[in-house]
C-alpha cells in the first residue's frame, strides 16, 4: 500500500489539501482539510481502488500516507430515522464480514448538528492492529459512509489532524 501511494504521489495524483471550507465535487458535502493532508485526485482513486463496485468518490491521506479517509455516497437508501438503528444492527454484519474483529464499539455521534453511526473496530496485523472507523448518515435519502483506516500507531500519531478533518464534515 505504502509503495502504490508514493507511486500515486509521483504521478501527480495527490495534492495537498486547503485550509478554506471545500465543496466535494460529487457529494453534497463540505468540509475543512488542512494543509497536512493529501487529496487523492479521481486518477488516483481509479489506481488505488481499481475495482468500481466500493469505490470512494472522495480520499484524504495524512502527509505521511498512513491514515487514509475516504467518503463513499453509496446508492443503498437510509432515512434520518434509521442512523440510531443502525447502531445495535451493525455491529453483527461487522462480525460476520472482517474476521478477527478483536475490539469493536458502536456509538451515535452528532457532527455538524447530524446524527451519524460510528463504528469503531481493530483487527489484527503484522507489527500493530488495524484500526478502521467508519462514520455513516444519511444524506438526501442514501448512505454517506467515511471510512477511516490505518495501523493503530499511524492512527494515534495522526489522530488530531484526522479527527479535526472529520469534525468538519457538513452535509447540505
Amino acid at each position: 500500500m505504502k509503495k502504490a501511494l508514493l507511486s500515486l504521489l509521483a504521478a501527480g495524483l495527490l495534492s495537498s489539501a486547503l485550509a478554506a471550507p471545500v465543496k466535494l465535487q460529487s457529494l453534497p458535502v463540505t468540509l475543512e482539510p488542512n494543509a497536512r493532508l493529501l487529496t487523492l485526485s479521481d486518477a488516483g482513486i481509479a489506481k488505488a481502488f481499481p475495482s468500481a463496485a466500493g469505490r470512494p468518490d472522495a480520499v484524504f491521506l495524512t502527509e505521511d500516507r498512513k491514515v487514509t479517509v475516504a467518503f463513499e455516497w453509496r446508492e443503498g437508501k437510509l432515512a434520518p430515522a434509521q442512523v440510531a438503528d443502525l447502531v445495535t444492527q451493525f455491529p453483527a454484519v461487522i462480525r460476520a464480514q472482517v474476521p478477527n474483529v478483536k475490539t469493536l464499539r458502536a456509538n451515535l455521534v452528532q457532527m455538524g448538528g447530524t446524527p451519524w453511526a460510528q463504528f469503531i473496530f481493530t483487527t489484527p496485523g503484522q507489527g500493530d492492529d488495524v484500526r478502521r472507523e467508519l462514520l455513516v448518515t444519511s444524506l438526501q435519502g442514501r448512505t454517506l459512509v467515511v471510512t477511516i483506516a490505518a495501523r493503530t500507531a499511524d492512527y494515534s500519531r495522526n489522530e488530531t489532524v484526522v479527527r479535526n478533518l472529520v469534525n468538519s464534515v457538513r452535509v447540505s
